[in-house]
This record gives C-alpha cells, structure tokens and sequence, in this order.
C-alpha cells in the first residue's frame, strides 16, 4: 500500500512536469531533432529491454521470495550473480550497440557509455533489492527526485545547447547517477553484495527456465499493449489516420498513468505473500481487484470525456476526430488496467509458460485485427485491434487465475463490478456531450463534475467499490497532509461493509 501510494504520487507530479518539457523540447529543437533524440533514447531502451527483460524479472521473483522466507543468503548471493550478468553480458552487448548505431560526437559517446551503461551495470542490482526488499516506496521517492532533476537539467541544456545529442548526455547522466541513490536504503549485507559482482553460474533450480520465456513475452506483450497498430497503419491507411491514433492512444496512457502505478509495487509484494502465507493469496487479489476497478472507474466518469472534449481546443481542428477515439481506447486502458495486476500474480507462480501463451495468442489476435479491419475502418480499425489484442492477454491470464484462487467468475465481476459502472457513465456522457452546445471548457467542466457524482451514486445503487477495511488500510499509509481529506474521499467510494458476499 505504501508503496503504491507513493508510487502514484510520482505519477501525478512528473507526468505534468514532463509533458511541459517535452512540449518546450519539441519547440525548440523542431521536428527532425526531436526524432533524433526519440530515436536516441529509444535505441539504448530497447536493446537493454531485450537484453534484460526476463532476466531481470527472474531475479526479482526469486529474490523476493527468499527475501520474505528469510533467507538473506540466497538473495545476496543472487544479487551478487545478478551484477556479474549486467557486466559480462548487458554491458559489452549494449556498448557495442550504441558505438555503431548512436552517431554522435566522441565526446556524448562517452558520457554515453559511462553513464549509461556502465554506471547502471555495475549498480543496477541496488533498483533490483528495493522491489526485492519491498522498499519500493523507497523506490517511488528516488524516482521522483531524479525525474524532476532530470527535467530540470534538461530544460538548462536545450535552451543553451539547443541539440538532441546535448539533451540525450545530460538525460544519462543524471540517470545514471540516480542509481546510485538506490545503495543508500537497501540492507547492508545487500549493498556490499551489489558492489561484489559475481559470475551468473549456479543460480537457482528454475531460474532459467522461468527467465527466457518471460523474457520472450516480455517482448511479445510490449507489442501487443503498445501502439504496434502504427506499423500496419504506416502501411494500410492514410497519414492523419495514423496521427488520431498516436494521439488518443498517448492521452488514454496519461489518464490512466496513476492508476497503473500501484502494480509495480504489487510483484515483491505477492511474491513474498506466496512464499509466506499463500492463504492470504485469494483476499489479496480480490482486494487488488476491487481497488484497481474503483480507481478506474473513477477515472472513466470523471477523465476521459472532459479530455475528449478538449482534444480540439488542445490540440486543433486537425486532430477533432481524435475525441471519439480517445472515449474507446480510454475505457479499454481501463480495462486493461484493472486486468494487469494479474500479471504480478501470475508472475509470483513462476508460471512463465502462461505469460508466453497468452502474449502469443494476443499477438496473432492483433495482427490479424488490424490487417484485415484497418483498410476498410481506418482508425478504428486499429482501435479495434489494439483492444482485441490486449483484452485477449488479460482475458486468457485472469482465466487462468480465478481457477488456480478459486474465485468465481461471478464474484471476480462483483468485486470489478465499478470499472463497468464507470465505462457505462462514459458512454454516456459522451453522446450527452455532443448534444450540449456550449464551450468546450464548460462542457468539459460540467460533464467531470455530473460523472462523478454519478460515478458514486452508481456505487451505491450497486453496493460496489471500497470495503471498509480496504479503505481503512489505504488511509493508514497516506501521507499525512492527505490524512485530512483521504477518509473522506474514500468513504465516497467505499460501497460496501465486507468483502464476501452475504450468505444465503
């Protein structure tokens, strides 16, 4: 709880703060610049993704587990395997990459490898033992500071330097040296093993085989939850189609950002649950359920129509048929997002095979959505497509967990039952909205305020949302200056006493 808390309070703070500089970067560096850095930044992401991805996961679960039995041995040892994976493959194969794909002068090549791969390789494991230890409001809060210090440095650098290659170095190394703040809260026996690598020979009974098809559904998934449709859309229809699309998918991702950044903290979480105490499992998943889907409700009521609305004012004439789109893939991102944490859960049985699976079968799905619906749908085609996609994922892994909890599929929508009231509610306002004359502030105003207050009248009409208990936990984690407002908020959302239905 707390460190979803403090994980959604970065979200709200740096969210704004990087959509300011982005937008002053996009101005000042113009168009083919600012792809340059994109292409910059994107380049040293994907190959570390790629290089990591499953590996990464593996240590965590791993870690987390014997982290909660107690076995500090075991997880210092990992850690210590861990740092001698980073170095002897992730940096080698990383530097190589940047030295022959990222043309830039010698001297942001350097800063580059220092920076941004070796730093991070010889100290990653410490980002690592935060979600490990369960310290990830630890975490939340060093990634708050080094993403406002960030902006910051960045916004010196392009209004003096005004080049992308100047922006890509600083962006590195302030990031770079951020890693090292994580050594500060990590436990003792861990940070010294974090600065003793070790080589990554006699790691845990299963780590491998849970490490490599995660890793390849790692990657499968990113296609099949991002905005892959934009390749097939390049090919299939026409440019300003492909423009909506980025448009909407992007904003959908904003509103629904802080609602999505409790999962993180969720992974050590279950997995040192089920290592622990594997009864208390099944109430965690539903209370996970129940929070997630009252979050996102709310959201649906209250966000997505009013942004839909400004989309125009915002963004201009061109892109006014992006407000539509934005209602459809914001009530799927909510879906996805109460759907997601199922990922940790599956995660925590080490049921690498499942996540392989289902991310393959999604793939296929969105694949042939869009080849076959883009060309005479256009835009919605693609919408189309990408909620296919992600919905089958989700659709097939949470099948597969209410069987392995024993959790009914009726109770499982009980307890989501607010994600649908709130999807409802959006539908609605936004035909209600296209009726109302008036200025787009206004409206946009008007239908926040109807949608919430029809957001939790729905809650109560339905008995849904927040238990009291699951309230209660919430509000002792808060920070205090929102202890003041925090029982109050939640006490709107709260719908119900208990969390198992009535007996008959």
């Amino acid at each position: 709880m707390r460190g979803a808390v403090w994980t959604v309070i970065h979200t709200f703070i740096a969210i704004p703060v990087a959509f300011v500089v982005n937008l002053l970067m996009a101005r000042v560096l113009g168009a083919a610049d600012y792809g340059r850095l994109a292409f910059l930044t994107a380049l040293m992401e994907v190959v570390s993704q790629m290089l990591t991805a499953g590996f990464g996961s593996a240590v965590i679960q791993f870690g987390a587990k014997s982290h909660a039995a107690g076995r500090t041995g075991e997880v210092a040892r990992l850690l210590s395997q861990s740092q001698g994976f980073r170095l002897l493959v992730v940096m080698p194969v990383l530097s190589v990459v940047v030295f022959l794909f990222a043309e830039v002068p010698p001297s942001a090549l350097a800063v580059a490898i220092v920076f941004g791969i070796v730093v991070p390789a010889a100290l990653d494991g410490a980002v690592a033992c935060l979600t490990i230890e369960n310290k990830t409001a630890e975490g939340a809060k060093i990634a708050l500071v080094t993403s406002l210090s960030t902006q910051a440095a960045v916004v010196v650098v392009v209004l003096a330097a005004r080049t992308p290659d100047a922006v890509w170095a600083v962006r590195l190394v302030v990031s770079g040296l951020a890693v090292a703040l994580c050594l500060i809260p990590i436990s003792p026996a861990y940070r010294r093993a974090v600065l003793r690598p070790a080589l990554p020979v006699g790691l845990p009974i299963g780590f491998w085989r849970y490490a490599v098809p995660v890793g390849v559904a790692s990657v499968i998934g990113g296609l099949v939850m991002s905005r892959s449709e934009i390749f097939f859309m390049n090919w299939l229809a026409a440019p300003a189609a492909v423009g909506v699309f980025a448009l909407a998918f992007g904003l959908a991702g904003h509103v629904f950002a802080p609602a999505q950044a409790f999962v993180g903290p969720l992974v050590p979480a279950i997995s040192g649950l089920l290592e622990v105490d594997a009864a208390a499992v099944r109430p965690a998943f539903r209370r996970v359920l129940r929070a997630g889907a009252t979050v996102v409700g709310l959201v649906e009521a209250v966000a997505v129509v009013p942004l839909a609305v400004l989309v125009p004012v915002l963004y201009g004439a061109d892109f006014a048929a992006a407000g539509p789109v934005v209602v459809a893939l914001g009530v799927s991102a909510g879906f996805v997002t109460v759907a997601s944490p199922v990922v940790a859960f599956v995660s925590a049985r080490l049921s690498a095979g499942e996540l392989l699976r289902a991310t393959s079968v999604a793939l296929v799905v969105d694949v042939l959505l869009a080849v076959s619906l883009i060309p005479p749908l256009g835009v919605w085609g693609a919408v189309i497509a990408n909620i296919g996609g992600s919905m089958t994922s989700l659709l097939l892994l949470t099948r597969s967990e209410l069987r392995g909890l024993g959790i009914t599929v009726s109770l499982a929508l009980r307890d989501a039952l607010p994600c649908f009231v709130g999807a409802a509610l959006a539908g609605l306002l936004m035909v209600a909205g296209d009726i109302v004359p008036g200025s787009e502030w206004v409206r946009a105003v008007g239908i926040a305020v109807i949608g919430a207050l029809l957001y939790v009248a729905g809650l109560r009409a339905t008995r849904s949302g927040l238990t009291v208990p699951d309230a209660d936990a919430i509000v002792r984690v808060l920070p205090r200056p929102a202890r003041r407002v925090g029982p109050f908020v939640l006490g709107l959302l709260t719908g119900r006493e208990v969390d198992e239905p009535p007996a008959p």
